[in-house]
């Protein structure tokens, strides 16, 4: 056998998945010489790039160069998926060795939140939700369509209202029974909150557009009074781990309602919302079930938590952070200093608190001042959200020229109480009221 014939038969091995990358490597490097005479050099570098190392990953580029060899060759072959499933096993054991090396990096400051919650009772949820994953029990059976995709105004019509009625047995049977579980009721048809200690908690699932279904999912848990900035959230293991790394792939099989809604995607929506059922159930709900009082959410052990969690480990594939929440400075329309403010007022801390409102409403003046002009009671419209944070900001403010501390602080009770009225309506919690 020449040596042409030998190289064949062994790219054939590497085509079919056959040959592990440790031997690959040591037959191309006793071969080299002869290699670089028989190959151009594009197909050197295809099969054996300059980076090439021992592993699954660089076995694939490996592969993708000998199919296209033998393409210009004009013999086409069909390769094996073999390197394909260990590049994602390997993918999930590196991804999986680096979320424990991060756990261990800041497991002193997750014990000193632990200590924290041993100290302050948590009412535990038992809810056994796995029993709701799968195919909900009352749904209708997949219907046939005689199209795929939509071609006119009654096909149209015909996949929206079956896509939305999908959603709607979904919804139901999945997300419901949690979010009542954890104490939430319905604000609308896919928005769930809940009141607790002068906490609110949302989850809203969001159409954008016109598609007819569901594009992202918002959810919060902030004090009644604030806004739904994302401050103090969640850990970042949890609002962007694993789970949510699942469950924010695939939405576009619940977005949009312009192809036949058949079994494969009656399937794939029930799939879809099982991968929101577990992002919202093992992580998004137990955690917020350890917040339950203003107190325990500004707790120092907890913001210490949540800003050692905001970076995550390096991404094995990309080179890069898997999450990072870090912001750049103070939030752009200064609602840190609202949240911060009013509560150190709440906490008897005035100096502190006022210090901080004075800077978010000078922040905000210019923006107010405009805004008024075009809209005088922009600030009792939800969807005026920036109006609705600087109005409240200059409510608080306003309680610092009562001179009386007594007076003072009654009128700080009343005004969080004023604030908290709106901002129920804000939050889905009540129905709508004017200031």
């Amino acid at each position: 056998m020449n040596f042409q014939d030998e190289m064949k038969k062994v790219f054939l091995q590497v085509a079919a998945g056959v040959i592990e990358p440790a031997e690959w490597e040591q037959w191309w490097n006793r071969n080299k010489d002869k290699l670089e005479a028989v190959l151009t050099r594009g197909d050197q570098m295809r099969i054996m790039p300059a980076m090439w190392s021992t592993g699954y990953y660089w076995m694939k580029k490996t592969q993708s160069g000998v199919a296209y060899y033998f393409h210009t060759q004009g013999r086409p072959v069909k390769v094996s998926d073999y390197y394909e499933k260990k590049v994602q096993e390997e993918e999930i054991r590196n991804r999986r060795r680096a979320l424990e090396d991060f756990d261990r990096s800041t497991a002193s400051v997750r014990q000193r939140w632990e200590q924290y919650l041993a100290g302050h009772p948590l009412e535990t949820v038992d809810f056994d939700w796995k029993r709701l994953l799968g195919t909900p029990p009352a749904q209708k059976p997949p219907q046939t369509f005689p199209y795929k995709h939509t071609r006119d105004s009654e096909q149209v019509k015909e996949a929206l209202g079956e896509l939305k009625l999908r959603l709607k047995e979904n919804m139901q049977a999945k997300i419901g029974p949690l979010a009542k579980a954890y104490g939430m009721k319905k604000a609308g048809p896919q928005t769930f909150v809940r009141e607790r200690n002068g906490l609110a908690a949302c989850i809203k699932f969001i159409g954008y557009f016109r598609g007819g279904g569901y594009e992202a999912m918002h959810c919060y848990l902030c004090p009644v009074y604030a806004l739904d900035t994302g401050i103090l959230g969640l850990p970042g293991q949890i609002s962007n781990g694993e789970c949510f790394r699942r469950m924010d792939k695939g939405w576009d099989v619940i977005e949009y309602g312009l192809e036949a809604v058949d079994a494969a995607k009656v399937e794939g929506i029930n799939r879809k919302f099982d991968d929101i059922l577990t992002f919202l159930a093992e992580g998004v709900l137990p955690e917020w079930q350890k917040i339950d009082s203003l107190e325990t959410y500004f707790a120092k052990e907890r913001q210490d938590y949540l800003k050692a969690t905001e970076k995550g480990p390096t991404d094995p594939c990309t080179h890069r952070p898997m999450w990072d929440l870090r912001q750049e400075g103070k939030h752009p329309w200064r609602a840190d200093d609202y949240l911060f403010g009013v509560w150190a007022l709440l906490s008897g801390k005035e100096e502190e608190g006022y210090g901080y409102l004075e800077k978010c409403v000078e922040h905000g003046a210019d923006y107010m001042k405009e805004c008024l002009k075009k809209r005088p009671k922009a600030y009792n419209d939800k969807r005026e959200i920036m109006a609705v944070l600087y109005y409240n900001a200059g409510l608080f403010l306003g309680t610092k020229q009562i001179a009386e501390p007594g007076q003072r602080r009654e009128a700080v009770r009343e005004t969080y109480k004023e604030v908290c009225r709106f901002m129920e309506y804000y939050h889905g919690l009540a129905k709508r009221v004017e200031r």
